[in-house]
Parts: structure tokens; C-alpha cells; sequence
């Protein structure tokens, strides 16, 4: 899994039509621009689970601020 910080305005590319930006950070929430073909679902992932789909596994386990996770970042 890549991991990767980002200050308020730089983004991220995959593949060859696919942005995500990062607008703002506050108070520990993110705020997301995602530019992606409709084709490609982009779902939260508490809908996705909340409607019967499964985590996934490759999925860090944060923590709370303040409590060290199994990968220090």
C-alpha cells in the first residue's frame, strides 16, 4: 500500500483519468476532490460496508490521535 502526505492543493493521479486533490484539512478531517469517468464507482466506504460489502482486508488499522498504529507514519 502506498502512503502519502499531502498539503492542502496537491493531488494525485491513477492511471491516466483518475484525480484526487486535496482541498482542506482541518481538525482532523480531509476534504477530497475526486475527478474520475462515471464508469468508475467511487463509493465512501461506510456506504459500501453499511450496504452489505466488505472492507477491505490491505486496509491500515488507524488509530485515534495520540495512539501509535501498527505502521508509525
Amino acid at each position: 500500500m502506498l502512503k502519502l502526505s499531502l498539503t492542502p492543493g496537491e493531488y494525485l493521479t491513477i492511471g491516466d483519468n483518475i484525480v484526487v486533490q486535496l482541498y482542506r484539512s482541518t481538525d482532523g478531517r480531509s476534504y477530497l476532490g475526486i475527478d474520475a469517468p462515471r464508469e468508475v464507482p467511487v463509493v465512501r466506504g461506510s456506504v459500501l460496508e453499511r450496504e452489505g460489502g466488505q472492507r477491505p482486508a490491505h486496509l491500515l488499522d488507524v488509530q485515534p490521535r495520540g495512539q501509535r498504529s501498527e505502521f508509525p507514519v
